[in-house]
C-alpha cells in the first residue's frame, strides 16, 4: 500500500468456474483489470462495452473545469460565459452531477429557483425552458421537484463542453 494517506485501495477476488482472479489496487485499477479479466473469459462483453456508453467522471470533471467550480452552496460558473438557457442549465446540472459522484456535494439535483441563481437566467425562462430539456431527454425531474442531467443529457453537455473549449 502507498503512504499516501485516505488513499482507498481494493482487494476483489473472482471466481469464474475455474477461472480465479485476485485484483488488487485503487478503483479504476481494479475496474480496469476486472473489465479486462472479463472480456478474456466473455469476448461479446468487449463488443457490448464498445456500444455502451458510460460516463467517465474524470474526463466530465476535467471539461468542467474552468467553467465550474464546486462550491458547498453548489455549483457556479467561474466566469460569465455567454451560453443560452439550455447550455447553462445543462453544465450546472453535469456540475451538481459530477460533485455528488465526487462527494463535494450532497445532491446531483438541483432546483429551478437554484438553476436561477447558478445561471444567472431569470426563474420564467428557466420555468419555460425545462420542459423542453424533458422532453428532449436531456433532464428528469426528481420526487422532490427538483431536475437532474440524464445520461443522454450528459452526452448533449460533453458536446457543450467541446465546442465552449474547442
Amino acid at each position: 500500500m502507498s503512504g499516501v494517506s485516505g488513499e482507498k485501495r481494493l482487494r476483489v477476488q473472482l471466481e469464474f468456474g475455474d477461472a480465479k482472479a485476485t485484483f488488487e489496487g485503487d478503483a479504476d485499477e481494479v475496474f480496469k483489470a476486472l473489465t479486462r479479466f472479463l472480456t478474456q473469459i466473455y469476448p461479446n462483453l468487449e463488443v457490448a462495452m464498445k456500444i455502451t456508453y458510460i460516463p467517465d467522471l474524470t474526463r466530465l470533471a476535467e471539461g468542467l473545469a474552468g467553467i465550474i467550480e464546486l462550491t458547498p452552496d453548489g455549483p457556479i460558473f467561474t466566469s460569465d460565459i455567454q451560453l443560452s438557457a439550455k447550455e447553462k442549465i445543462c453544465l450546472a446540472l453535469l456540475g451538481a452531477h459530477v460533485g455528488e459522484r465526487l462527494g463535494k456535494l450532497s445532491k446531483g439535483s438541483l432546483s429551478p429557483s437554484e438553476l436561477s441563481r447558478i445561471t444567472g437566467k431569470a426563474r420564467k425562462t428557466i420555468s419555460n425552458e425545462l420542459p423542453k430539456l424533458v422532453a428532449g431527454g436531456l433532464v428528469e425531474r426528481t420526487s422532490e421537484g427538483e431536475c437532474q442531467i440524464t445520461i443522454l443529457g450528459i452526452r448533449e453537455t460533453e458536446n457543450i463542453i467541446k465546442e465552449y473549449k474547442g
